[in-house]
């Protein structure tokens, strides 16, 4: 439709635009308008713009995101929160990985048998397990829902991104031939992740002391945009875990670093940057996640596409529900059933699912079966669980008074 890359920028920026006023004006959450302008632009128009990829995600997309979302966060506020946030970030998504791939692996061989895999939904189960809650937390400002909910939701995306990217590439190796036993896959997850957390800590120690002892607000963008992907950019080149890194430097940064002689104004002037940023890249992300999705080959996946849909919430709601269980049964005060409800339904999925999908080499067995089950399920979690979280939340009586942030 574009010729010109310049000018494929500047439609998907006024495409944007466009969706931002217009899901304003019919309370539609963004994410989920950019979705399906996406889907427009994808399937009813000739688009020849740029596309989902995973230098993009990786290179531009992924750092800035989870960058801007834990320099953000309060650390008093996770610290309350972090065996819950912990938990369903990696034992919850390992265990929903494990779930997804069995539950899918037995579902589609009903069907069709012999057509996956065990290693292959195990495959699966990594890349489909992380969520991408961006729409849910935007509802949940709308409508004023306990704050406490938001930051395990938040939080959990941040953490269970970089488990999801370790498990994927140790299940990958193995499904092309690595002699990674289970007892090395163990290890290779820890040291991956241990080591990321730590690089991201020394980056985050570096950066802030420098944010700390000025009070100029240019000055401090430039050294947030460093930190935030010069931590993912070193541990992704030393093979460890960017997403982990680039989180723990946000927190690192964000608490600690914008402390000193950093001034409010000076604060503000970075916290707007940041805002905008994440505005523009999520704009990106959901709008080139609906131009992806071709619906006439989903079509021919659907049975398949609905079954896996079923896993991954059945595998989710078995975990979330455990734990909620578990909480009571230990005579914790934990989470309320309405919480435990919410977050197996706001367990949405995005962009991070498609693209590692994508990364499966070509020659992969089953890989246009595993590719277009991931589209859908992406899609159904969006659209479906995305317009229903609200009447969800009403329900269960968690919306209260809207807030401002």
């Amino acid at each position: 439709m574009v010729a010109h890359p310049e000018l494929s920028v500047l439609l998907l920026l006024a495409i944007a635009a466009l969706v931002a006023v217009v899901s304003n004006r019919a309370r539609l959450p963004y994410a989920i308008g950019l979705v399906l302008a996406g889907l427009v632009l994808g399937n009813v128009v000739s688009y020849s713009g740029p596309h989902l990829s995973k230098e993009l995600l990786f290179d531009v997309v992924l750092p800035g995101l989870l960058f801007e979302a834990a320099y953000q966060m309060h650390f008093a506020e996770f610290w309350r929160a972090r065996l819950s946030i912990l938990t369903l970030a990696i034992p919850g998504l390992v265990v929903a990985t494990f779930l997804t791939a069995a539950l899918a692996w037995w579902g589609i061989n009903a069907i069709a048998p012999g057509s996956l895999q065990w290693i292959e939904a195990l495959l699966f189960g990594a890349l489909i397990s992380a969520t991408d809650p961006i729409s849910v937390l935007a509802i949940f400002r709308t409508l004023g829902v306990d704050k406490r909910l938001a930051v395990i939701v938040e939080a959990e995306s941040l953490f269970n991104d970089g488990t999801a990217i370790v498990v994927f590439t140790i299940v990958l190796a193995m499904a092309t031939g690595s002699p990674l036993s289970a007892t090395g896959a163990v290890f290779e997850f820890l040291r991956v992740a241990v080591l990321a957390a730590v690089a991201g800590g020394v980056a985050g120690v570096a950066v802030g002391a420098l944010t700390r002892g000025q009070d100029d607000a240019l000055i401090g963008i430039t050294l947030t945009v460093l930190g935030g992907y010069g931590a993912f950019i070193a541990a992704e080149l030393l093979g460890l875990s960017g997403v982990i890194a680039c989180v723990v430097a946000g927190l690192v940064i964000g608490t600690w670093g914008a402390q000193g002689r950093m001034g409010a104004a000076t604060r503000a002037t970075i916290d707007a940057f940041w805002n905008y940023a994440a505005f523009l890249l999520n704009s990106c992300v959901f709008l080139l996640i609906g131009i992806e999705i071709n619906l006439a080959k989903l079509a021919t996946y659907l049975p398949q596409i609905l079954i896996a849909w079923l896993a991954i919430t059945v595998a989710r709601a078995v975990f979330v529900y455990a734990k909620y269980a578990l909480m009571r049964a230990a005579g914790g005060s934990g989470w309320p059933l309405s919480w435990a409800t919410v977050l197996t339904w706001g367990g949405l999925r995005g962009g991070l699912s498609m693209v590692l999908a994508l990364s499966l080499p070509d020659e992969f067995a089953h890989r246009d079966l595993i590719l277009h089950m991931t589209f859908g399920v992406v899609l159904l979690t969006l659209v479906v669980q995305g317009l229903t979280i609200k009447p969800l939340l009403k329900r269960v009586g968690l919306a209260g008074p809207p807030t401002s942030g």
